[in-house]
């Protein structure tokens, strides 16, 4: 498994399968997540899936690292506050992004913005 290499040839056939899943994927549920709004799923994927959490991991490593070298390394409400306005705000243009991706591969297909039954 490890010992073959992989060609440049086997990559892109990988990465046009992912892509050909990640499109039918889009495809199926695009419809209705389209339906709630750009704002809610900029919250939802991009604040709430990877701003928030990415803070915790954060808060969390700076905490610990507070606790064992105490001179350096200061973790207090302020910078946390700072912190978790920074992700939540870098989250919600992450979630953008993906709103902005995911509107163009459904549009690739269905050019009017409407998927028939």
């Amino acid at each position: 498994m490890f010992n073959k290499k992989e060609t440049p040839t086997d990559r892109d056939a990988k990465k046009k399968a992912r892509d050909a899943e990640n499109d039918k994927l889009v495809y199926d549920t695009w419809p209705q997540t389209r339906e709630q709004g750009k704002l809610k799923f900029t919250f939802r994927f991009g604040a709430l899936t990877w701003g928030f959490p990415t803070f915790l991991i954060y808060s969390a490593i700076m905490i610990i690292l507070n606790f064992f070298i105490k001179e350096s390394v200061k973790y207090n409400i302020m910078q946390a506050a700072f912190s978790l306005f920074f992700f939540i705000l870098f989250g919600m243009i992450y979630g953008l992004f993906l709103w902005k991706k995911n509107e163009k591969v459904f549009l690739k297909k269905y050019p009017y913005g409407k998927k028939t039954k």
